[in-house]
């Protein structure tokens, strides 16, 4: 004859069984059993710390005992269409999805078990919001944090049903697709940039176009397209290809204005119908060929020295009519002509290291420095 000792913690419940057969629950304590040949006894020890107890022996004595099973847990056995929710003293502790089933010690704590209707209703009161959010039940909650400046379309089952403000929301998954979009509702810039177009008179020309945009219907924007982004990316680049291809090279130069007003009149209507809302649209660069490139500063070196040599030109004139007007002033004064030769024969001292006088100073005045022409009469 042979005894067994089964020591039972107060945070422990025993189940005993005789020939595999259900015989009575242990509570917390000491138990010495009998081992004989006839007969095998077996304890199996459920720990009541776990949220939920989980056991196979639990849960086939809910099949055949369960009025024993209810004396001793709290069972959240879940209809198809019900959510549970298990507080123990007061707190969030579990969720317990449709058509599931879990055992919770009543033994070490208050246990109350709430229900939710899963298809009437998906909204998760505020106040437990954040518990759930805590649980981290993805499969059973959707948790849904809207950042300022952003917007949420809430989609049931790949309908949108509303539009989400900043804020905290929870929504019941456990019998209805729910997911959730988040949408920038700031403003953005988009660069397309390395566009390889023809102008009119087929040079081809590289581009820079930018846009800043916000999106001002999120509804309409995300019925346009998936990626929004790409789409006023595609949109900014065909509207760019076709003004610059009715411009020839010169308008293109010299009319970068013109071109953003074109750009925005093309791309602002039909992006406002889609949900989007374009406050600046502009080229920023464009880049010619080398070779065109090239060409372009000869032109205009061409240009400037034509310019250079008009002004030269002009300048010259001017300084041709007013010699002649000093001529003519000249001529009528006698005075004025000799100081003229005074002014002359001071320049030519300046440069002139010594010179001879043969005939005193009027000999200087009448042969080294002569404007007037020498009267043919003189000897």
């Amino acid at each position: 004859m042979v005894f067994r000792t089964d020591m039972i913690a107060e945070t422990e419940l025993g189940l005993l069984y005789r020939d595999r057969v259900f015989q009575k629950v242990l509570g917390p304590g000491t138990y010495r059993r009998m081992q004989t040949v006839s007969g095998h006894t077996e304890v199996r020890k459920l720990d009541l710390r776990q949220m939920p107890v989980r056991d196979a022996a639990l849960e086939a004595l809910y099949l055949t005992r369960p009025a024993v099973v209810r004396e001793h847990f709290a069972v959240a056995d879940m209809a198809d269409n019900t959510l549970g929710l298990v507080f123990a003293g007061g707190k969030l502790v579990d969720a317990v999805g449709p058509g599931e089933r879990t055992f919770y010690a009543k033994t070490l704590r208050e246990i109350e078990i709430q229900t939710l209707d899963v298809e009437a209703e998906i909204d998760v009161p505020q106040a437990l919001v954040a518990p759930l959010a805590r649980l981290n039940a993805a499969d059973l909650i959707k948790v849904v944090d809207v950042p300022a400046g952003y917007v949420a379309l809430l989609y049931v089952d790949g309908v949108i049903d509303r539009q989400l403000t900043p804020g905290r929301y929870a929504f019941i998954r456990a019998a209805k697709r729910v997911d959730a979009v988040t949408l920038d509702l700031r403003l953005q810039t988009l660069e397309v940039t390395g566009q390889d177009v023809l102008t009119k008179d087929r040079i081809g020309v590289r581009a820079n176009v930018t846009a800043v945009y916000r999106i001002a219907d999120p509804m309409a924007a995300v019925t346009v397209t998936a990626d929004l982004r790409d789409y006023l990316y595609k949109e900014l680049q065909f509207a760019l290809r076709q003004v610059v291809g009715t411009r020839t090279l010169e308008e293109v130069l010299g009319d970068k204005q013109g071109i953003n007003a074109a750009i925005a009149e093309r791309l602002v209507p039909k992006l406002e119908a889609n949900g989007l809302e374009v406050t600046a649209t502009g080229v920023k660069d464009i880049v010619l060929p080398g070779d065109v490139r090239e060409l372009m500063n000869r032109v205009i070196e061409a240009e400037k020295t034509a310019q250079a040599n008009v002004i030269k030109r002009r300048e010259e004139t001017a300084a041709t009519r007013s010699l002649l007007n000093t001529a003519k002033l000249m001529e009528d004064n006698p005075i004025l002509l000799r100081l003229k030769e005074l002014e002359a024969l001071e320049k030519v001292s300046e440069k002139v290291g010594n010179v001879i006088v043969g005939n005193g100073m009027d000999g200087v005045l009448d042969d080294l420095v002569r404007i007037k022409p020498r009267d043919r009469k003189e000897v």
